[in-house]
């Protein structure tokens, strides 16, 4: 809901608003994923886990400060967006204090992924590296990938294979595993409809600032389409973990995708802002469900 032009927030708030808390649930769901699938096949070590967690909250935070200052820079964020508040663009934040809190971010997310790589391996390193990249490479760059309508594929890759696959790595040691390709693509096309319901409700003004997401080019009515083809696609990847109880488990969770399906359907502007918070919501319940039925499988 957008605030009102006589109601000025805290600078905590907007400090907080600047990490979009809705997103981190999400965020973490991929590593949960991979910290579940690891610890059905055995003990885990705590310090690598607790890592884990960190990593994946400051790589989405330091992905959200990021696009905010390249949209802001490239004009993206105006005015007539319809999206949750964004405080530098409304000038109620400065450019050096974002920049300040990318910086502390980054900070983080290198500080506990070194700690990873120096507890597993160095090679890791370049896996780093790329996430570092890809926060940057989303909206920067000479090739911006959320301007060209490679955005989705970005979300697949770094929201559900690479936190995934090196999660379950650093844990267990290895990748070579079908069960875990397909979990990890799982959450990943699951934490691609947050992507989608964002450029749906955006679609008029990333045109206009020249952003051609998939939405853009493909026109709005393509959008619910591509939520339920990537919303049942993930859910059909879970069959080797499928058992009598989890697919008991399972139907709470189709009629809360169904629900949110629908009203991405007969929502208009700001009222897409509910549909993405429970876009995200069903992304963190799709992945302790994951781990429900790792438990419960025979």
């Amino acid at each position: 809901m957008q605030q009102s032009a006589s109601f000025t927030p805290s600078k905590l708030s907007l400090w907080i608003g600047l990490t979009r808390p809705k997103t981190l649930f999400s965020g973490l769901s991929s590593v949960l994923v991979a910290i579940f699938y690891a610890a059905s096949l055995g003990a885990i070590d705590l310090l690598r886990t607790l890592l884990l967690l960190v990593v994946a909250v400051a790589a989405q935070i330091a992905s959200n400060i990021a696009n905010d200052l390249i949209d802001h820079r490239k004009g993206a964020d105006t005015d007539e967006r319809k999206g949750p508040l964004r405080p530098l663009s409304r000038g109620l934040i400065s450019e050096r204090e974002v920049r300040l809190a990318l910086y502390l971010s980054l900070a983080v997310l290198l500080t506990s992924g070194l700690s990873l790589i120096a507890l597993s391996s160095w090679w890791l390193l370049l896996v780093g590296l790329a996430v570092v990249l890809g926060v940057f490479a989303y909206s920067g760059g000479p090739y911006p990938l959320s301007y060209h309508g490679w955005g989705d594929a970005a979300v697949l890759v770094f929201f559900g294979w690479v936190p995934t696959v090196t999660s379950f790595y650093i844990l267990r040691g290895y990748v070579l595993d079908q069960t875990l390709w397909q979990l990890a693509t799982a959450i990943g096309l699951s934490s691609v409809n947050i992507l989608i319901v964002n450029n749906y409700r955006d679609v008029a003004e990333d045109s206009k600032a020249g952003k051609r997401t998939l939405i853009v080019r493909m026109g709005q009515d393509f959008a619910p389409r591509l939520y339920l083809t990537c919303g049942l696609l993930s859910m059909g990847l879970l069959y080797p973990i499928y058992s009598f109880w989890g697919m008991l488990l399972l139907l709470p969770y189709v009629l809360l995708f169904s629900q949110t399906h629908r009203a991405l359907q007969t929502s208009r502007g700001a009222e897409l802002n509910g549909v993405l918070a429970r876009t995200a919501r069903n992304v963190f319940l799709l992945a302790l469900l994951i781990g429900a039925m790792l438990w419960l499988k025979p």
